[in-house]
């Protein structure tokens, strides 16, 4: 395997793990393959918020809502290696293919997922990462359980796309619809400080009401 290959791979499986154990904070867990692409997708979507850059190059948008290949694959790998448990296993129809899904969960007995988390916790980087997909977690845990994955597909990027890709490289240093959304609030509450993690409750709950109609 190439080492370009193996770091990608690696880098991959950190990300997901640290998705993981948001999830398990905010008692998201076992938590869907729909969520959790969801989830993944907003947390690239909303980086800005909390100053982060977004993890993936890009995803497609010709899905009803947002999959990853990539990290789907990784799933089925961490699946195989034993860091990852598996519950309510079912195939469902996504637009033209019928996928393999479940609900998934970090296995903590896992020697080998709990020596990554461990040694996130000693690299600044990964700990500012981890707080952020702590709080966003925490945030589309406050909507209900039907909502989550929808509100995803209701992000304004996402669902006013004119283009079959979105690109986050090409997104950066420039100001996307979803900040412009997020940065509203600051007028309709004109004289209140926001912080980053209330701007993330606000637009999951903005997103809900979008999933309603």
């Amino acid at each position: 395997m190439k080492l370009s290959v193996l770091i990608e791979r690696t880098r991959r499986r950190v990300r997901l793990i640290q998705l993981l154990e948001a999830a398990e904070r905010a008692a998201l867990t076992p938590i869907s393959m729909e969520k959790l692409h969801a989830f993944a997708y907003l947390a690239d979507v909303l980086s800005p918020v909390w100053k982060l850059d977004p993890f993936d190059f890009q995803i497609s948008t010709k899905r009803k809502s947002p999959y990853y290949p990539d990290l789907q694959r990784e799933i089925d790998s961490m699946i195989a290696a034993g860091l990852i448990e598996v519950s309510s296993q079912r195939y469902q129809r996504v637009g033209d293919d019928v996928l393999f899904s479940a609900d998934f969960a970090l296995r903590f007995s896992s020697i080998h997922a709990n020596a990554v988390l461990e040694a996130s916790m000693g690299d600044p980087d990964l700990v500012a990462t981890q707080e952020y997909l702590n709080e966003l977690a925490s945030a589309l845990a406050s909507l209900a359980d039907e909502d989550i994955a929808a509100a995803a597909s209701k992000d304004i990027v996402y669902a006013d796309s004119f283009t079959d890709i979105i690109d986050f490289q090409e997104m950066r240093g420039r100001t996307t619809n979803t900040q412009r959304a997020v940065q509203a609030f600051d007028v309709v509450f004109p004289r209140t400080d926001i912080t980053p993690s209330r701007r993330l409750y606000m637009y999951a709950h903005y997103l809900g009401r979008r999933a309603h109609g």
